[in-house]
């Protein structure tokens, strides 16, 4: 075989083992199923018709200039209602811990309390088949002294192995507290921008990056706090479960700064750890 043919059978094995490779890379696997690889981000897409999960979440907060535990719970029945609308119920476990000084003695204050939810999110495109993937997203939560509401619009596309996603949150709130005699409401107002990425890397796992920007409007003081948060993510999922972790510290406070800090550990915690799990039923 002479040369001349042996360069041209050597470039043409190169040719298609690059073929091979971008096609690993950019054509996204059928059999790639889970719905969510973020904690905090939520993506456009929904269950099946008929499609059930059970998600139990944990979140655990630390960090500010007193001393501050929280831990919330929530247990999610989700269900697919057709191909572009699902719904969910929870059940809401919120636990914090706060201590403060009082004559040099730490005093702790537990409160502990539950709600209820109910979210629905609809479809409008896919983040695979068409040019951006979006959705339109609405919860509503009752407590004993809380209700708020949550809406969201969330955007995201997937290109081979790395998905991204989008979401702008606005999040009234009325909480009802004990003034003297007589119960007074609060309302405040939140607006978040949540980011996420992450990358596909093969045999259930992901691997990305979180950030969110909280920023909380209140009637009596405008806007007064505001903070960003930047974290990994980790994804892992197979047939019939997922499961997701996110560390999400707080990298800076852009409003109601604490003293000799670049924080806001007034409103926000430092840490933030959040970990999902979800079986298909």
């Amino acid at each position: 075989m002479s040369k001349n043919i042996q360069l041209i059978m050597i470039r043409k094995m190169k040719r298609i083992a690059l073929v091979i490779l971008l096609g690993c890379l950019f054509v996204v696997p059928e059999s790639i199923g889970q719905d969510r690889i973020f904690t905090y981000v939520y993506q456009s897409l929904v269950l099946n018709k008929g499609q059930k999960e059970l998600e139990i979440w944990t979140t655990y907060r630390t960090g500010r200039n007193d001393y501050y535990r929280r831990m919330d719970a929530r247990f999610e029945f989700e269900v697919g209602l057709s191909k572009r609308v699902q719904t969910a119920f929870y059940l809401n476990y919120k636990g914090k811990a706060i201590g403060h000084l009082e004559d040099t003695l730490m005093i702790v204050d537990k409160k502990n309390s539950f709600s209820f939810s109910n979210e629905w999110k609809f479809k409008l495109s896919d983040p695979v088949a068409n040019t951006i993937g979006s959705a339109l997203y609405g919860e509503f939560t009752v407590g004993l002294t809380e209700f708020k509401l949550e809406a969201k619009v969330i955007l995201d596309k997937r290109i081979g192995r790395v998905t991204q996603a989008l979401n702008l949150v606005f999040e009234p709130e009325w909480e009802w507290e004990p003034v003297k005699d007589r119960m007074e409401v609060e309302t405040k107002y939140e607006v978040e921008l949540n980011y996420g990425i992450g990358v596909d890397l093969g045999n259930g796992f992901t691997l990305g990056l979180e950030a969110r920007n909280p920023n909380v409007y209140q009637d009596d003081g405008g806007w007064t706090h505001s903070a960003i948060y930047v974290g990994p993510t980790f994804s892992y999922f197979r047939n019939d479960f997922w499961i997701n972790f996110t560390f999400m510290p707080q990298v800076a406070g852009l409003r109601g700064i604490s003293n000799n800090s670049i924080l806001n550990l007034n409103q926000f915690e430092r840490y933030q750890f959040r970990l999902l799990f979800s079986y298909v039923l």
